[in-house]
């Protein structure tokens, strides 16, 4: 069995909320990449999965697409951080850090920047669908994203 954390859609609506709280504007886009960006922090840091849900990689960039599909039949500006479901997430320190550290990083940018940066030279995005015989929906290599996000984390040591 694969060891993760969560359930993936446990975590996006958890993100979600804190962009509520936060008053920052989210769409269906930015949720994907913000998940995204904490699940390559986790695995770089932890050494194993934040989710249950591995990243696809679609025209947009990486997409957790059980999750995609689950919250787009929400209205995503009615998820609190109060919200039941999310109780397990909300009591755990590490998780919530984590949360923070990528608004704190990421939590400003748009849908479109976000975008423009999953698809940059050497991400692990543009890694996958650069391989001989890619097609949409090809799950992002987990060892592209564990050493994509170490080297960031690393070089954001050193500065």
């Amino acid at each position: 069995m694969e060891e993760y954390k969560y359930n993936s859609v446990e975590v996006a609506k958890f993100i979600v909320a804190t962009a509520n709280n936060k008053h920052l504007s989210i769409n269906m886009t930015k949720v994907q990449k913000l998940l995204y960006i904490a699940y390559g922090i986790f695995l770089a840091v932890k050494g194993y999965r934040l989710t249950n849900e591995h990243p696809q990689a679609w025209p947009y960039g990486p997409v957790f697409p059980t999750t995609r599909n689950k919250l787009l039949k929400i209205d995503l500006y009615s998820i609190a951080t109060s919200d039941s479901d999310l109780s397990d997430i909300k009591d755990d320190v590490e998780i919530k850090s984590l949360i923070e550290l990528v608004f704190r990083s990421f939590g400003g940018w748009s849908a479109a920047q976000l975008t423009d940066w999953s698809h940059g030279e050497g991400t692990p995005w543009q890694k996958t669908v650069s391989t001989e015989g890619f097609s949409w929906g090809r799950q992002i290599p987990d060892e592209y994203i564990k050493s994509y996000f170490a080297s960031i984390i690393s070089n954001g040591a050193e500065r």
